[in-house]
């Protein structure tokens, strides 16, 4: 586990991005259940937790530039990946799919790139 100060430039621009990408897609999962449901209520919440919770078990791994979290984290967004493909299917729902299915793909280009160099730079294995 390397600390966040000591990465290169290059690849400590990759680290912000991806965290702003991977906050980008929470703040997403906020606005989409609030526009699902029309207004807050507890039903909203809880499918809110249900949909972030595998994202946010990586949290403190990818604050930390562990490379083993960006790893498997890397697996876990291609299912978010899916399920935005599968709400853009949906009658009236083509943008909120959309925007999900981007940010994986965003997020998920960020942490092969991020994986990458960083293996090239510090010389070690996944």
């Amino acid at each position: 586990m390397t600390s966040p100060n000591t990465l290169p430039s290059s690849i400590e621009l990759l680290r912000k991005s991806l965290l702003a990408a991977y906050y980008a897609l929470l703040i997403y999962f906020v606005v989409s259940a609030l526009m699902v449901f029309g207004e807050f209520r507890p039903a909203s919440l809880a499918i809110w937790l249900i949909q972030v919770t595998p994202l946010l078990i990586f949290a403190r791994g990818l604050h930390y530039a562990n490379l083993r979290t960006y790893g498997w984290v890397s697996f876990v967004i291609l299912l978010y990946f899916m399920h935005g493909v599968l709400i853009a299917f949906q009658p009236g729902q083509f943008w909120l799919g959309l925007v999900e299915a981007l940010l994986s793909t965003l997020i998920f280009v960020l942490l092969i790139l991020f994986i990458r160099q960083y293996r090239d730079h510090y010389q070690v294995s996944l």
